[in-house]
């Protein structure tokens, strides 16, 4: 256990620009996440990247240094500047506080809106996502397993999630309060879990007139297919268009701001009412942010209501901790129970491989005295001890494993 270790960039302690600094677009992560497992000599490595945080879950061979966590951090470009605010505001976690961490962060406990929904969704991502890359053996596998199951039960089993108000859903009340009628049009850039989210919202409220221009002009036609009215463009066509638009909506993982005040001048219907920007780091120029005043809503903005509602929510914590504690249990269970499957797996075929020798060799020849009736009893004997002697002293381990986790 002590083995899993977290390192997690966080709005709790760092500015959002800089948490932003540490975003890997989707065709890079595969290449570099490999790059980080191989140079930093890792088991497994696993990563979580989100509006508001940046969780490196890896699986060292020794603890995580100093000289390892900057070693880390130069993958992402940064300067001395930045490299240095990082390592003194970053968390690191270790052991039981690394799981009894993941745990809470998949659960909402640590996000900036308590019981947003969406979170469980990216930390399975990662996980998933640290499987199919390669990144991810027996340890990754189980904890994520019961990482993901025990936030299921936070918010199926109390009153975390009531009245949800992740970022996507306080955007779109925001969105509401501005009483943009239904048939004026609306542009979404984009076309990830946030921009779907997004878009699920306005097909419900009704919108038709919807533009969603992507990089990637497949997923924008995934995203309006069956939505009437609704047209997925590129970006490049979004540039060279003549359409405006009465509101924006935009979340891409660009690093480089997409929406600049001469886009803005071409893409702004006349009546335009709001421009929210959901991306880390943002997709506006921050030129165009200071001249649009109370027309712009970004992360900052949503993070000043989402601490209203966390404290609202926090009267839920004592049985979220409850029901957190028993997975860190489970957590530790599954872990020793693995540990002690890999150490046994061999008893199996050494049993089956002295019952061979037995038969083959050893009391071969008495053997061949035997009539078929007998040489049957006897194989009925050996195959019944053979299995019993296979799951016997598997038993007992579980046994004792069980009752070790239950008095820690």
């Amino acid at each position: 256990m002590e083995q899993l270790q977290v390192i997690a960039i966080t709005h709790r302690n760092t500015p959002l620009e800089l948490v932003g600094k540490l975003h890997l677009e989707e065709t890079r992560k595969e290449s570099v996440l490999g790059k980080i497992k191989s140079a930093l000599n890792l088991h497994e490595i696993a990563y979580v990247s989100t509006c508001n945080r940046v969780e490196f879950i890896v699986h060292a061979p020794a603890y995580f240094c100093q000289g390892q966590r900057a070693a880390l951090l130069s993958f992402f470009g940064l300067d001395q500047e930045e490299t240095n605010q990082l390592q003194d505001q970053l968390e690191h976690y270790q052991g039981e506080e690394a799981v009894l961490h993941l745990i809470k962060v998949a659960s909402s406990l640590e996000s900036m809106v308590l019981g947003e929904r969406e979170i469980i969704t990216q930390v399975r991502k990662a996980f998933d996502e640290a499987l199919a890359f390669g990144n991810s053996g027996d340890f990754l596998k189980i904890l994520s397993k019961k990482v993901i199951e025990t936030a299921k039960r936070v918010f199926t089993e109390t009153k975390i999630s009531t009245k949800p108000v992740s970022v996507v859903s306080l955007a779109w009340q925001e969105f509401k309060q501005r009483s943009v009628p239904q048939d004026r049009a609306v542009l979404l850039i984009g076309a990830g879990q946030t921009i779907g989210n997004l878009a699920r919202f306005l097909y419900k409220g009704g919108y038709k007139n919807v533009v969603i221009a992507n990089r990637t002009l497949s997923k924008a036609q995934e995203l309006c297919s069956g939505r009437t009215g609704w047209q997925a463009i590129s970006l490049e066509d979004l540039r060279n268009g003549k359409q405006r638009f009465s509101a924006i909506f935009t979340c891409t993982g660009s690093e480089a701001p997409l929406i600049e005040p001469a886009l803005f001048e071409q893409l702004a219907a006349a009546h335009f009412e709001l421009l929210t920007d959901i991306a880390l780091p943002a997709d506006t120029d921050q030129s165009l942010i200071d001249t649009l005043g109370s027309k712009f809503i970004g992360m900052q903005e949503l993070k000043a209501q989402a601490d209203v509602n966390i404290a609202q929510r926090g009267q839920e914590l004592e049985a979220c901790l409850e029901i957190i504690q028993d997975g860190l249990h489970q957590v530790n269970q599954e872990i020793q129970q693995r540990r002690l499957e890999i150490a046994m797996r061999e008893i199996p075929q050494t049993i089956k491989d002295i019952r061979s020798t037995a038969i083959g060799e050893v009391f071969a020849k008495d053997l061949e005295n035997l009539d078929s009736n007998s040489k049957e009893v006897l194989e009925k004997i050996l195959l019944y001890m053979e299995k019993k002697y296979i799951s016997l002293p598997m038993k007992m381990a579980r046994a004792v494993i069980l009752e070790n986790v239950t008095k820690n």
